[in-house]
């Protein structure tokens, strides 16, 4: 809950008070918070997220909420250990408790990858020590959209073309409707400070080519109503991930048995579903995994083809494989794939 005696100095009106409104519309509306809530704001120091931090602020005693702010240095440019000093600094001047972590050893492939997978872990980390109850970033409408077309360009399904939802388990994104200009415009009008990441103009990372080379030449060419549009499709596509994973599930419990030679389905009740619900109970009975052998494909191509001849065997990450006898699926350890 709010400390009243904080003093944080925000009112919920006066400048910037339109975007204010506009992200307690979309909190509500998509149930980020009921009130009441202990709330840990994930700040790098840059305007989106910046702004959230204010918005909140700005929010706290209407919605009765309890705020502190989790940062990390990743220690991926020259300026970071500042940036980190005075987002520390400036968050303490306004009250909150702050928690700041520096992220080490992340040279490497795949920087970007491990650099999130440390930032969440050290966020759900404090979010565990302080009884947090949601864990608050700073995405945008951009966001989400480049998010989509990154994983448009690696074959992502529909779960992933939906990109990033406004809420996810304990984690929320109040800016979600918002252009990324609307935070930048926010922050020169409240008069709020913040940071420029290169990173983020850095073309050696995927996300920014995808932000200047696609969002933009859309942009340019189809309007902002174009980028608008595709966070839509988004929002869509999560939606109908949502629905089919709940599809599943349900088949799953009713498809799946569970014998000594492992998770098993009969063929007469599989094979009569539409492909895309085979897959996710097929995905169900072997667990979560990366298929990067096109395991899955290849054993659903097999079951459209009426001239198939069991048994057939595919194998799949983790270790397993898929084995088609002549009446029932089966999924079973397998040799291990290099």
């Amino acid at each position: 809950m709010a400390d009243e005696n904080r003093g944080v100095g925000r009112q919920l009106g006066g400048p910037g008070f339109d975007l204010v409104d506009s992200v307690l519309a979309s909190i509500l509306r998509r149930r980020m918070l009921q009130g009441g809530e202990t709330v840990l704001v994930a700040v790098s120091g840059g305007p989106d997220s910046t702004c959230l931090l204010d918005v909140l602020a700005r929010l706290e005693d209407k919605l009765d909420l309890g705020l502190a702010v989790a940062h990390v240095d990743h220690g991926l440019s020259p300026e970071s250990e500042e940036v980190s000093a005075r987002v520390a600094h400036d968050v303490a001047a306004l009250g909150f408790d702050v928690h700041v972590a520096r992220a080490h050893d992340l040279a490497g492939p795949n920087l970007q990858a491990r650099a999130r997978e440390f930032r969440y872990a050290f966020f759900s980390t404090i979010a565990g020590q302080i009884d947090a109850d949601k864990i608050a970033t700073g995405h945008t409408l951009d966001d989400r959209v480049e998010t989509t077309l990154g994983r448009l360009l690696h074959g992502a399904g529909t779960a992933g073309l939906g990109g990033l939802p406004p809420a996810e388990g304990s984690r929320i994104r109040p800016l979600i409707e918002l252009r990324r200009q609307a935070t930048k415009a926010y922050c020169d009008e409240v008069g709020l400070s913040y940071h420029e990441d290169p990173g983020n103009e850095d073309e050696r990372f995927e996300r920014a080519k995808i932000r200047r080379h696609l969002v933009g030449a859309i942009e340019s060419e189809w309007g902002a109503g174009a980028v608008k549009a595709i966070a839509t499709s988004s929002e869509r596509l999560n939606e109908d991930a949502a629905a089919l994973k709940l599809l599943a599930e349900r088949l799953s419990a009713d498809l799946i048995q569970i014998g000594e030679g492992g998770p098993s389905i009969k063929l007469e009740l599989f094979t009569g579903l539409p492909r895309a619900l085979r897959r996710r109970v097929l995905e169900s009975t072997i667990g979560r995994v990366r298929d990067r052998s096109g395991g899955i494909d290849a054993a659903l191509d097999a079951l459209d083809d009426e001239h198939m001849v069991a048994p057939l065997r595919f194998s799949v990450a983790s270790g397993k494989e898929i084995v088609i006898e002549k009446d029932r699926l089966l999924v079973r350890e397998g040799p291990a794939l290099g």
